[in-house]
């Protein structure tokens, strides 16, 4: 029985890891792309969803004033879409034009 219970936590943990390399992997994206394509000159949140990996994921981008005035600050989120629990989750600064 433990073997199995072994076995068991040890798949669980590598799919987890799986998940969370493959969010990562869709944040860096959507960081890449709000420093060139997609700059968030509104400031509006922002979501979407891909196909990514063979599954579904879903992202979200949340923009605010930075305490320096030259800046945004950004949180991307990022959840499989058959389920609501963020797997990655980044934060960071973008530099206004």
């Amino acid at each position: 029985m433990s073997v199995y219970q072994t076995l068991s936590s040890t798949t669980l943990s590598i799919f987890s890891l799986e998940n969370r390399v493959i969010a990562r992997e869709i944040a860096n994206n959507r960081i890449s792309l709000i420093n060139t394509l997609e700059k968030p000159f509104n400031q509006k949140n922002r979501s979407g969803n891909l196909v990514f990996y063979g599954d579904e994921w879903e992202w979200k981008e949340t923009f605010n004033e930075a305490p320096m005035k030259s800046y945004i600050e950004y949180q991307i989120q990022i959840t499989k879409k058959d389920n609501s629990q963020v797997i990655y989750e980044t934060k960071g600064f973008l530099k206004k034009n």
